[in-house]
């Protein structure tokens, strides 16, 4: 579950949830905050146009770079309204939230400092491809 969007995208026309809808993965191409917090705004649109709780497979959304920082609970105060957005859209079934463990045991970072809606993968980059093998299409 990446986010696999370039920046150009984030202006594109939302897909719509249908049951039957393709399975969405996003993609972090500069790996920061903000390009997450434009995903989330995408995937937020998502949830307002939707009739009734969305009933989709949730966009997959691992994170495997810097980005991952702002969701860590000492950034808490700092990325509030994004960790917040990414929680709400979790609750919701919108996206799923993934981290790279790699990135994570690189970086010094255990689980438990990140927010209980956030789970982990071994290696991001194999879950993308298996995902894209599975026929995830980029959102």
């Amino acid at each position: 579950m990446a986010l696999l969007l370039p920046l150009s995208w984030v202006q594109a026309e939302s897909p719509s949830l249908e049951v039957g809808d393709e399975h969405w993965m996003a993609y972090l191409q500069a790996h920061t905050a903000e390009e997450v917090s434009a995903i989330l705004g995408r995937a937020e649109s998502l949830l307002d146009s939707a009739d009734g709780y969305p009933s989709q497979t949730p966009i997959a959304l691992i994170l495997h770079g810097d980005e991952t920082w702002a969701f860590l609970k000492s950034n808490y105060s700092t990325n509030r309204a994004l960790v917040d957005q990414a929680a709400r859209l979790e609750a919701y079934n919108v996206i799923d939230v993934q981290v790279c463990e790699t990135w994570m045991r690189d970086n010094d970072v255990s689980a438990d400092q990140l927010p209980p809606f956030v789970s982990t993968v071994p290696y991001g980059p194999d879950v993308e491809r298996e995902l894209e093998a599975q026929g995830y299409d980029h959102f």
